[in-house]
């Protein structure tokens, strides 16, 4: 199985939904030169701006830096020249681990908010 980079899963993704550069710039309201750096780069993006590519995608934020992930995008021509994708994710073991690493985080920061009330 190729294991992808976190640029590469990024440029997959956009590229199986469709997306130009452009068009995602367009969604962060950022220019498309801003975007193709970060498509190139994705290490130097905020959480936050992950988060907002994501929800861009229709993806998990996981889906997006899980170097671990492989998407594979499979076309099939139907009856009357229409095509149908399927989609598949192939999770390695260190998905496992980040799942693990981001409920930690959830719980850290809801028992934050939980002390916040009292």
């Amino acid at each position: 199985m190729h294991k992808t980079s976190i640029s590469e899963n990024i440029r997959l993704i956009r590229e199986s939904r469709g997306y130009s550069q452009d068009y995602i710039a367009n969604r962060l309201n950022i220019t498309q030169q801003a975007y193709s750096n970060m498509e190139k780069k994705p290490e130097g993006m905020s959480l936050s701006r992950l988060k907002d590519l994501a929800k861009v995608l229709d993806v998990s934020l996981l889906t997006l830096i899980n170097e671990d992930t492989v998407l594979i995008q499979q076309n099939f021509n139907q009856a009357g020249g229409n095509a149908a994708s399927k989609m598949e994710f192939y999770l390695a073991e260190g998905a496992i681990k980040i799942y693990e690493e981001l409920i930690k985080e959830l719980r850290e920061e809801n028992n934050k908010l939980r002390n916040q009330k009292s």
